[in-house]
């Protein structure tokens, strides 16, 4: 009788873990867009504020957990007395997703940023450009098979400086 209960038990709470994640893998490959605003931190020298990031982004769903994503960020600029940061970027990602549910997705993000920035920090001038690894964590909830709702952090090093990055967005699928 308790063998019987466990397998029971074992078979439904299977059913009910899988059962998500399959309807969620249902979702077809293809081409993305989207754009997303919100905030980024810096806590640099003297400056320690928050201000506007905006973010454009196309991607291709290679596979159901997997996408290649292109972005072109710009970091608002900041003045603060005798400090200043701006930057703007374009990235590279791979973009790996877990789904939960039928319309539900965490994800997560690991690429290449390729930045500009004009800012003086320190009382030094770090007018450059370069390219660094950067990383975020999202969750997406798809309002139909073409448009979601995207929440995201991502965490970037332009000009030896990190920024911290919280935006909320909007993606069309094809």
């Amino acid at each position: 009788m308790q063998i019987s209960k466990l397998s029971s038990l074992i078979g439904v709470s299977a059913v009910l873990f899988v059962g998500p994640l399959t309807a969620a893998q249902a979702q077809r490959p293809g081409l993305y867009f989207g754009g997303a605003w919100g905030a980024y931190s810096i806590k640099q020298s003297n400056l320690n504020d928050n201000d506007n990031v905006l973010k454009g982004y196309i991607g291709g769903q290679v596979l159901p957990w997997l996408a290649i994503e292109g972005s072109v960020t710009d970091f608002n600029r900041l003045n603060s007395g005798s400090e200043r940061f701006e930057a703007d970027g374009k990235g590279l990602a791979a973009v790996f997703s877990v789904p939960l549910g039928p319309s539900a997705t965490f994800f997560g993000k690991a690429g290449q940023f390729w930045w500009a920035s004009d800012s003086v920090l320190g009382g030094a001038l770090k007018a450059s450009k370069g390219n660094d690894p950067f990383y975020g964590i999202g969750f997406k909830f798809g309002f139909n098979d073409h448009l979601a709702f995207r929440l995201e952090a991502e965490r970037y090093d332009v000009s030896s400086t990190r920024l911290k990055t919280y935006m909320a967005g909007l993606e069309f699928k094809f």
